[in-house]
């Protein structure tokens, strides 16, 4: 008889985009590899200007994971700032994530970038994790 067992596997998962000055709900997709669910642990970003917005969406289900505490939002709600979801690359800083987060095999997280500097903005967003790779005990 064989049992399996989950091996945690150290895994970065990156959302590289490039942000037009200016631009609105520029897309990049962060996709969890077919081979093993992903547990995440961290978070870390680089961007080149403090004025960016994101919103992140599990791309299956359509639940958002950053949601307004403002019913109103003037002119639409754009995200959170990113220095205020991830630590800075700069600051050798990284978020840690309360309870780790297991994001399925196969899964897409959409990411929507806003960019209120009017400068173009280069963004990496890092979440850093362990692949959970499930081996077969013989």
């Amino acid at each position: 008889m064989s049992s399996t067992q989950i091996v945690k596997v150290p895994r970065v998962l990156i959302v590289d985009v490039v942000v037009a000055a200016s631009a609105t709900l520029t897309p990049g997709a962060l996709s969890i590899p077919n081979d093993a669910d992903f547990e995440w642990w961290w978070l870390s970003i680089f961007r080149t200007d403090p004025r960016l917005k994101v919103l992140i969406t599990e791309s299956a289900t359509q639940r958002p994971f950053i949601y307004s505490g403002s019913p109103q939002t003037p002119g639409g709600f754009l995200g959170v700032f990113v220095d205020n979801l991830a630590g800075l690359v700069s600051s050798n800083g990284e978020f840690p994530i309360a309870v780790p987060y297991v994001m399925p095999a196969s899964r897409s997280y959409q990411h929507q970038f806003s960019d209120l500097s009017a400068a173009q903005n280069t963004v990496q967003v890092a979440y850093h994790g362990f692949a959970l790779l499930q081996v077969a005990n013989s």
